[in-house]
């Protein structure tokens, strides 16, 4: 049997945040009643919640059945022993992509509408360009701006685009990058591969978009 405790803690954790993304999107229903079902301040509260629906069946499998080697044999009859380590790590790898990726494409999707509501005649298109537009810190287009929101968005683009890189750093500019969130440092080194994505920093970064959504 393969040690299951990280996966336990990571699906309750996960968990928790999605009904916190729940309860959010229910208090905004409460406040603002006359916002319509598709308003984007609203949605993107609404898709993290759909979001995070995933990861949690997803670490839930892997603490139910691809612990055994004996639910890997079903797959693989006579490699279940040898595949249950290998399969499993890549599945984990394969949920936290693609949580990352959908965390990000989120935000762009929602940050895009709401600034272009704000300013019809916006022309940016890139994601950091809208971030600084909409939540510039001089004039700002918000009541509130979120605390911490530039190192979580940019902690979070960067490993976006790592992933579609096969999980390896490969910048436009050439160039290493280093971001400081929640007080660690996180260095992106070109053409090396993201040796720290783990499910104790994936819920930090949740945690950070759901205070910046609600």
């Amino acid at each position: 049997m393969l040690q299951t405790d990280w996966v336990v803690k990571a699906e309750f954790q996960i968990e928790a945040i999605r009904k916190a993304a729940e309860n959010g999107l229910q208090a905004l229903k409460n406040d603002y009643p006359n916002w319509p079902y598709n308003d984007a301040r609203r949605a993107a509260v609404m898709r993290l919640a759909s979001i995070l629906f995933f990861p949690v069946v997803s670490l839930y499998v892997m603490r139910m059945h691809m612990h055994d080697p004996d639910w890997w044999e079903q797959y693989a009859p006579g490699s279940g022993v040898d595949m249950a380590n290998h399969g499993r790590d890549a599945f984990d790898r394969g949920v936290k992509g693609r949580l990352i990726v959908e965390l990000l494409g989120n935000l762009e999707h929602s940050f895009r509408l709401i600034l272009n509501q704000l300013d019809p005649t916006n022309t940016d298109w890139k994601f950091q360009k809208i971030c600084q537009s909409l939540l510039r810190p001089s004039h700002p287009r918000l009541d509130k701006i979120p605390a911490e929101w530039e190192p979580t968005l940019q902690l979070l683009r960067l490993m976006r685009n790592t992933v579609h890189n096969s999980w390896t750093h490969c910048p436009e500019n050439g160039k290493n990058a280093t971001v400081i969130f929640k007080g660690k440092s996180y260095e992106f080194i070109v053409e090396k591969p993201l040796d720290f994505v783990s499910w104790d920093l994936l819920g930090d970064i949740t945690r950070s978009v759901l205070q910046i959504v609600v």
